[in-house]
């Protein structure tokens, strides 16, 4: 049976946090939003002035995320449409523009119907690059109060789509019965992109990588600048973590099994450091399910990065709040901040 692959990217970059501009401009509709009634919509926008000759930054991406650090929506150069896996928001868009063409990059997200949950802090934060090649990340907030609706209010929305429902209709809503064909896996994808995120049959949305080796890759691991933390506990990894539009993100050890177990797949690991790019190629990869604390499993090795992964063959998942190691001198993934298929401790530490 032909394996299926897998990748993991690392890249390492640094960026300066900057609290205060006048680029990046961060407001909602209203401040106080009615519960389930009055729609709730936030948008960020980084300005350029054409008269401004000191802001020749250009976009990289931009996020918006509450203060819980739940990312409410994302989008980046690398990957132009705005996402969001945030189950409450009904709409989200937004446009990264190049420096040179005087438009105003924005992420926008619509809440239809807000809940009281979606009361708090709400933080912009934009990743730009200036003409010298540094790094910057603007940060805005703002904070939304969600209020609960009075019975009279209620009546009166119900009211109002009791009429545009006789307007329209009983027919106005029609179900097509035609579907296209999702994709399998990223082999069954075919874009002019490098990575593009899909929907797979099962109905994961995953990253594909479309050029590396042939293309054909689920990219289940991505860090390229830091802007996502790694130091997380069990259910954040089982479950999946961080942002396909950021660029960084965790696909879950829960979504890998369910792959790994249903198909054989390679295992290929990307890094680049100093610019220089290594890999490593490994002809099968598979971890074992939450009772077997998510155990590795791993086949050859080729590539020029070094292997440090097969010393890891058979070991256990560990976090911060889970010590599954072999260490005899406490906890790895607390002893060196990250979670792995650590031994006693580690050749390898990507997380």
């Amino acid at each position: 049976m032909t394996s299926l692959p897998l990748r993991l990217v690392l890249l390492v970059s640094m960026a300066t946090l900057i609290r205060s501009s006048s680029w990046l401009h961060f407001a909602g509709n209203s401040e106080t939003i009615r519960e389930l009634i009055q729609p709730l919509k936030l948008t960020c926008t980084f300005q350029i002035s054409k008269n401004d000759s000191d802001n020749d930054s250009q976009v990289l991406f931009m996020s918006i995320y509450h203060e819980t650090k739940r990312v409410i929506a994302s989008i980046s150069k690398y990957q132009p449409m705005a996402t969001s896996l945030y189950p409450s928001v009904t709409k989200v868009q937004g446009h990264i523009y190049h420096s040179n063409e005087s438009e105003d990059s924005y992420l926008q997200v619509i809440w239809t119907h807000p809940k009281l949950s979606e009361s708090g802090k709400y933080f912009c934060l934009a990743h730009a690059r200036n003409s010298t090649s540094q790094n910057n990340v603007f940060d805005a907030d703002i904070t939304i109060n969600v209020t609960k609706s009075s019975t009279d209010d209620i009546a009166v929305a119900l009211s109002y789509i009791q009429d545009r429902l006789d307007k329209d209709g009983v027919d106005s809503i029609q179900i097509s019965r035609a579907s296209p064909t999702l994709p399998e896996s990223c082999r069954d994808v075919i874009s002019s992109e490098d990575r593009v995120v899909v929907t797979l049959a099962s109905g994961l949305k995953v990253m594909c990588d479309t050029k590396t080796d042939s293309g054909g890759w689920i990219i289940f691991q991505r860090r390229i600048n830091g802007n996502v933390n790694f130091y997380r506990g069990w259910k954040e990894y089982r479950d999946g973590f961080g942002s396909y539009s950021i660029g960084e993100f965790y696909l879950g050890n829960e979504n890998i099994f369910k792959l790994t177990s249903s198909k054989k797949y390679d295992l290929r690991i990307d890094l680049e450091f100093n610019n220089t790019k290594y890999f490593a190629l490994y002809t099968r990869f598979e971890i074992l399910g939450e009772q077997d604390y998510y155990e590795l499993q791993i086949g050859g090795y080729s590539g020029n990065a070094g292997d440090d992964l097969t010393n890891h063959h058979n070991d256990k998942f560990s976090t911060y709040d889970k010590d599954n190691d072999k260490s005899k001198s406490g906890n790895c993934a607390e002893n060196w901040k990250g979670a792995w298929w650590y031994n006693a401790c580690y050749d390898s530490n990507l997380n």
